[in-house]
């Protein structure tokens, strides 16, 4: 069972392909990705990978109600939502579950860097 999970949902997001392989490409731990594509897409699809899975909805439910849906799929115990346009530093999760170590009453906010 992975201990982090990064939810991502997406409705007409041209740059999901590419965020759910950043996500797996920068992470160092058994990290599993789940994105929902809410109805509408625009772009590539993701590419399979045995720690992705892409749950498409024909008809849109709302970024919440998406995020909720990717949360009861999960297994992992953290949960990470992420938008559909991100970019991630190598080892997020290793990093982010450090800091939750003794602390997993914890809500942690990482912090954003636009380059």
């Amino acid at each position: 069972m992975p201990e982090l999970s990064v939810l991502i949902p997406a409705r007409r997001e041209e740059w999901l392909a590419r965020t759910c392989a950043d996500v797996l490409e920068h992470a160092e731990l058994d990290t599993e990705v789940l994105a929902v594509i809410d109805g509408e897409h625009l772009g590539d699809r993701p590419a399979p990978h045995p720690r992705l899975r892409v749950i498409e909805l024909r008809e849109s439910i709302g970024q919440r109600a998406a995020t909720n849906l990717a949360a009861r799929e999960t297994t992992g115990r953290y949960l990470m939502k992420l938008d559909a346009h991100c970019a991630l530093d190598q080892g997020f999760d290793r990093k982010c579950l450090a800091a939750l170590e003794g602390h997993p009453d914890w809500t942690l906010v990482p912090k954003q860097w636009n380059f």
